[in-house]
């Protein structure tokens, strides 16, 4: 009894296997390798980054560079005021 339920749950397994390779999309990440962020930073957030990102000084190009990275992206497009005056960095992948 036990061999057939163990043939049977391979079975099972097998053909679930198969199941997800026919069954999964084979194009590319096109859209997720293009994708960017906003982030919109609050003037008091007590580190001084709006400090050097608002001032357009040479900080705020490290700042927005380290800022990108630790929310997973890979470069910062730019930063400073948006049109309605708020802090604001955009990243890219």
């Amino acid at each position: 009894m036990r061999r057939a339920v163990a043939i049977f749950a391979f079975a099972s397994l097998s053909a679930a296997l198969s199941m997800s390779f026919l069954i999964a999309p084979s194009g590319g990440t096109r859209a997720a390798a293009d994708a960017t962020g906003l982030f919109v930073l609050p003037p008091n957030d007590g580190y001084g980054v709006a400090d050097c990102i608002a001032n357009g000084d040479e900080c705020g190009a490290v700042v927005a560079q380290s800022w990108c990275a630790s929310h997973g992206f890979s470069r910062a497009d730019r930063f400073g005021r948006d049109a309605d005056g708020n802090l604001s960095i955009a990243c890219g992948r």
